[in-house]
């Protein structure tokens, strides 16, 4: 049967394909952003609207370069460390559970769990977003998620058999074996407000080739350096409203996905890894704290009760952190926060916590 040897967690915002210098201005594409999820509420609201609510102590928070340049060292260092337990490790496969954000799946197919077998998936480098930040920050954020085209192999034959233990298993996964040439569609944002309705925001994206999602994507370049070995990519629609799973259900079906990788006869040796969060576009460090602390304790009660107000927008993609913990959850392997650095770009708490973290 087939060994899982290795479990790990890392953030994969753009920011971490940035240098110091050029975090303040990232920053500030924030303060035209409408669709900011701030804690604990939960409530979706432009930027100055968020300034006002933050708490002073969020307000004041440093933004110097002195900050900024050590934090870039503490996730660079954290990314560092992570591609060294994986260089050290060599897992024959790695299963990477991760979300799509507006690449692969939109509104006319927008599956809870899904999973791709096709034999290989490319890894296309991506082109500038004219006008979204300058262009030397696009062109940074673009090399991080991959800047050499690449075909990278695929565990088909785990992913089937991923897929028929999670129907067995009460789980439906919906599954796809090739890509399109080009995707595009809409994907609307219904994100709560204070008032009682919820934010109407529907974002469209054109037609264009896609490669690997960049939460998967991150993955080949930042720690296999280019040079990947298989992957089984396996999504969750954490971040779109009204069809993702609660934590519970992410637990459950990290767990389930760990169970098919040890029923697989074969003599693999496979790794899980989380890609995404925690916590963003503004910072949500109880968010943070509260799952890496229940991680580093095998806490399942408090992963699968993490209240839903606090897992909107980005900040869902923790759920991948808890799937790999529910994968984890009955294995020797135990958890280690590698770095946790909560990034505070703005004054209104705009940012993330960026983790990295592994199970050995």
């Amino acid at each position: 049967m087939a060994e899982i040897v290795l479990g790990a967690g890392t953030s994969h915002s753009p920011m971490l394909a940035l240098n110091a210098e050029q975090w303040p201005r990232y920053a500030q594409g924030d303060l035209r952003h409408q669709e900011l999820v701030f804690p604990p509420e939960g409530w979706a609201m432009p930027y100055d609207e968020g300034l006002a609510r933050v708490p002073t102590a969020v307000k004041e928070k440093p933004l110097t370069d002195e900050v900024f340049s050590a934090q870039v060292d503490a996730c660079q260092g954290g990314i560092a460390e992570l591609a060294r337990t994986f260089a050290e490790v060599k897992p024959d496969i790695t299963v990477i559970i991760s979300d799509d954000q507006d690449e692969w799946f939109f509104e006319d197919n927008m599956p809870t769990f899904s999973v791709f077998w096709g034999d290989s998936v490319p890894i296309i480098p991506r082109s500038l977003a004219a006008g979204f930040r300058e262009p030397d920050i696009m062109q940074s954020i673009a090399d991080g998620y991959g800047d050499v085209a690449l075909d990278v192999p695929v565990a088909s034959d785990l992913g089937r058999h991923v897929i028929e233990h999670m129907i067995q298993n009460d789980f439906d996964v919906s599954h796809f074996t090739y890509l399109h040439d080009n995707y595009g569609g809409q994907v609307a944002r219904r994100y709560p407000k204070e008032n009682g309705g919820e934010l109407d925001s529907v974002r469209t994206t054109q037609p264009r080739p896609q490669g690997l999602p960049h939460g998967f994507a991150f993955v080949v370049k930042r720690l296999f350096d280019n040079e990947p070995n298989t992957i089984l990519p396996i999504f969750q629609n954490t971040c779109y409203p009204p069809n993702q799973p609660t934590p519970k259900r992410s637990f459950e079906f990290g767990r389930a996905v760990a169970n098919a990788v040890r029923s697989w006869d074969s003599d693999a040796r496979v790794a899980i890894i989380a890609s995404g969060g925690l916590s963003h576009f503004v910072v949500d460090e109880w968010l943070d704290r509260t799952v890496l602390k229940a991680l580093e304790e095998k806490d399942s009660e408090t992963l699968m009760t993490i209240p839903r107000n606090h897992l909107y927008s980005a900040a869902s993609e923790t759920q991948n952190w808890i799937a790999v913990g529910g994968a984890m959850a009955d294995t020797d392997l135990n958890f280690e926060t590698i770095e946790y650095v909560p990034v505070y770009r703005t004054p209104a708490g705009t940012g993330g916590g960026w983790a990295f973290g592994r199970w050995v």
